[in-house]
Order: C-alpha cells, then sequence, then structure tokens
C-alpha cells in the first residue's frame, strides 16, 4: 500500500477571498501529491504571482512561491491510502501533466460554470478541483457523483479513506505530525 495525499487550502489573495465570500466555504483550493515527503503537490492555479489570468497546470511547494507570501495560509493535508498499482497509475497520470505544463490551463469558463452549476468541460483545462477530481477519477480511486468540472474543493472530505495528517497554518507545518514511518516510504 501507498498513499496519495489531498490538500486543501486558502491563500490570502483578494481572488481567494473573493471565491470564499461566495462559497462561504474553509477551503477553496485544492492540490494533489504523490511525494512521499508530502511537500510537493500540483494543481490549477495562477502561474504569475500579480497577475491571476495567467493559470494553468503548476508544480506547489508548500511554504514557497505563493504560498511563502501569504504565510497565514490555512490548509488541511489528507491522505489516501491505494494500492501500488493505483498509486503508479496515479504517478503516470501526473507525468502526462508535467511533460506538457504549459498546454493546460485553468478553465475560466469552468470556474464560472461552478457558480452557474453548469458543467463546462473544455479540452486542457481545468480548475484545480476539477483537476484533483480527473486524477482521483482517471486512476481508479474516486468518482465523484456530478459532473467533474463542478466538483468543488468542499467536496473532496467526503472521499471514503481520506485521513487527515494536518490542519492548520501551512507555515507551521513539520514533518513529526505524520505517524511514523508515513513520510520515509520511497
Amino acid at each position: 500500500m501507498r498513499e496519495i495525499y489531498i490538500m486543501l487550502s486558502q491563500l490570502g489573495t483578494l481572488v481567494s477571498k473573493s471565491i470564499r465570500l461566495y462559497t462561504k466555504a474553509k477551503y477553496n483550493h485544492a492540490s494533489i501529491s504523490v511525494d512521499p515527503q508530502v511537500k510537493e503537490f500540483y494543481s490549477f492555479a495562477r502561474r504569475v504571482r500579480y497577475f491571476p489570468l495567467i493559470a494553468g497546470f503548476i508544480r506547489e511547494v508548500l511554504n514557497e512561491g505563493m504560498f511563502k507570501y501569504y504565510p497565514e495560509t490555512e490548509c488541511v493535508i489528507y491522505a489516501l491510502p491505494v494500492e501500488d498499482e493505483t498509486y503508479q497509475k496515479t504517478v503516470r497520470l501526473l507525468d502526462r501533466y508535467r511533460t506538457d505544463a504549459m498546454k493546460f490551463k485553468y478553465n475560466f469558463l469552468g470556474f464560472f460554470g461552478v457558480v452557474l452549476n453548469k458543467a463546462f468541460e473544455v479540452e486542457n483545462r481545468h480548475t484545480c478541483s476539477e483537476f484533483v477530481a480527473i486524477v482521483l477519477h482517471e486512476a481508479g480511486i474516486y468518482t465523484f457523483p456530478k459532473p467533474l468540472p463542478l466538483v468543488r474543493p468542499d467536496d473532496i472530505p467526503v472521499i471514503p479513506g481520506l485521513r487527515k495528517l494536518f490542519e492548520g497554518k501551512m507555515a507551521d507545518f513539520r514533518p513529526e505530525y505524520f505517524p511514523s514511518g508515513v513520510t520515509c516510504r520511497e
């Protein structure tokens, strides 16, 4: 058995605060990881700090990049045990995105589709939670009971088998929060 990790977070950007005002959800951003050190995640979000419209597939590192500029970022990190074969399939799916990262853009139409409750699927474009939902679905881990473009970060905690590893300020995250052995598997 291996584990994949899902992080939900709330940055202090104007965009994040606006989304929170609308959704009333504690967390409005979703990321996924296969990193045994639980430090490197993948998602869809802004690529340029001061310009949220330049957005797409990104690599996120805890307490670096945008997270570094917002040390008050709140997050929750979940672990999800999966079979080795499923873990490898998840790695391959993420590799597909990493290999050609610049071809993948943010699905702004999908973002507004969530507001309108209308699924807008656009090839090679995703929202953060749609991306996490796609990876989970394509790896055979979990399929949400709604169209994937309508999945929101606050839908993710219902996934069976999720185990909360950490919740609080991202800057307070330390590996010792994890049970013995979780961060040292290869």
